[in-house]
Order: C-alpha cells, then structure tokens, then sequence
C-alpha cells in the first residue's frame, strides 16, 4: 500500500513538472519626463533605475543615465515583465544628490500601446541634506579663510559664532575697486581675512558645499573652496593658462605663501587647495574658476 502511494505521488508530481508553465520573461521598455514642481524641465546626467516589483532578476536594478530624448522624454530604461499585474519601480537621483523622484506604477496602467512602452513621468524633490561640522585653529592676527560648508544663517556673527568675542574684524576683497571691505555675511566660494585677538576654535555646522563656480575678474581675486581638498594643477584646471600664480596665507608667519603654474617644485610653498582656506587668485584674463571641472 506504501509502495502504491509512492509511485502516485511521483506520477503527480511528474505530471505537474510538465503541466504547470514556467512564467517567461518579455522586454519592456520605461521612459518619460523628469521635471521639477514647477513643470520646468530638470538638468540632464541623473541617475534612473527601475526594478519590477514582483520579479526578480539578476540585472536589477536597471539603470539609465537621463539625457534629451526628443521630442518629449528624457529617460528611457529598458527591463523586463512575465504579466501586466507586474509593478515598476522607478527612481531617479541628481548626480550631487540633492534631488530626488519616483514613482511605483503598475504594468497595465501606464502602458501606452502606440509607442508599446510604459510612460512614467517623475517629478524631482530637493533633499534636506545632512548637517556637518567644520572646526579650524585661528591664531591671535589675521586668518585667511573660506567656508567648506553652507550655513542656515550666514551673517557674520553667525558664521563665526564659535568665536564671539575673540575677533573684531571681518574682510572680503573687492576685486574691481582692489580695496579689503568689512563683510557682514558670509558665503562659500569666498575668501575673507578674520582678525583674531585671542588663538581660538573656529566651528560652525552647515550642508557640505561641494562645487563651485566663482567669476574671476583680471587681476587679484579672493576666493574661497569647497568641502573637499584638491591637488595643484588639478583643482585649477578650469583656468589653466588664465592666471598667473595663487597665494595662500601662513597664519603663523603672517605672511604670503605662493604657487606658480609650470615653475618647478622647489620654487613653489603648497601644492594643494584645502578646505576651510582662502586664497588669492592672480587672473590674466576674466576666467570663471569651476570644481569640480570636466
């Protein structure tokens, strides 16, 4: 009796393997708009994936980088599907990761048949980014510095409230009158000379400002630097053969240290722009200083 129940069960069993269809993939194909709020169209180069919901697939997430599909699109991803109950997921992020959109639609929905492709249009929301803390020793006398982070608050006394009471003067340049001004906010991008009278901490907390993209007119210039340290020529790139050397302020010395493009090594006290110092910029010609620069 054992035996015959055996030999029944491998006869369903069997049955079944040959009955029971395996589910079979079909390409697919998803692409729209990617826009801000507003209905204004947002900057080509984001990342775009897509996943099927239900499915699950060795190439998952499938990944796109958008770009202008005319005469209405902007990304396109292809994928794949086994029926149309089958859900898309799709997200898409700026490449400095301020932005953000997606959407989850089902297959059937938003299946368009004349073009046989399913139109998703994503819309981009600004990310609140997460805070930091940026902290740097000011000695008594003059400092040249920037900021590497973007603060809430940017007047003065709150950029540098970590050091009320310690300074009593703040500087920016004034490139086309070549004359130091009082500065009563601050931005990154910018160099500004602090005065100092006690050594003290210097903190603040801000967003990290990555890039930058300062116009630089003939003759000095006062800038600032982003949140992330880079090497010499590099850095500079976006204006090589528009300026003609950079200098950077020792605190300790209180004196100019400086970088000639092409000169040889020897001749030259830094090789590197960091973050949190200012530098003047020695330009040939009106340039625009770009980081990162490609």
């Amino acid at each position: 009796m054992k035996k015959r129940i055996g030999i029944v069960a491998l006869v369903i069993a069997i049955v079944m393997t040959v009955t029971v269809p395996t589910a079979i993939a079909a390409s697919m194909t998803a692409m729209g708009t990617i826009k801000y709020e507003n209905g204004d169209t947002f900057p080509y180069g984001c990342d775009c994936w897509m996943e099927n919901v239900e499915e699950e697939y060795s190439s998952e997430p499938w990944h796109y980088t958008s770009e202008s599909l005319p005469p209405f699109y902007d990304y396109q991803i292809d994928g794949e599907y086994v029926t149309e109950d089958n859900h898309f997921h799709i997200w898409i992020e700026s490449p400095d990761g301020n932005w953000f959109g997606e959407y989850t639609v089902l297959y059937s929905e938003a299946y368009n048949s004349d073009m046989e492709v399913i139109l998703v249009d994503i819309i981009m929301y600004e990310q609140e980014q997460p805070l930091e803390t940026f902290n740097m020793d000011l000695v008594t006398g003059w400092n040249l510095i920037s900021m590497p982070l973007t603060p809430d608050e940017n007047s003065a006394s709150a950029v540098l409230g970590s050091i009320a009471g310690n300074y009593d003067a703040v500087k920016s340049y004034n490139a086309t009158t070549d004359l130091f001004e009082d500065a009563t906010t601050m931005d990154p991008g910018i160099g500004y000379f602090v005065h100092v009278t006690t050594a003290y901490t210097w903190e603040y907390d801000g967003t990290a400002y990555e890039s930058m993209n300062a116009d630089l007119s003939q003759g000095l210039n006062m800038v600032g630097w982003t949140n992330i340290s880079a090497d010499i020529p590099d850095a500079l790139s976006s204006i090589d053969g528009d300026y003609r050397y950079i200098a950077r302020w020792d605190a300790t010395s209180q004196s100019y240290e400086v970088y000639l493009p092409g000169a040889p090594a020897v001749f030259n006290d830094f090789t590197t722009i960091g973050r949190g110092q200012g530098y003047f910029i020695a330009a040939a010609s009106s340039c625009t200083l770009a980081y990162p620069y490609s």
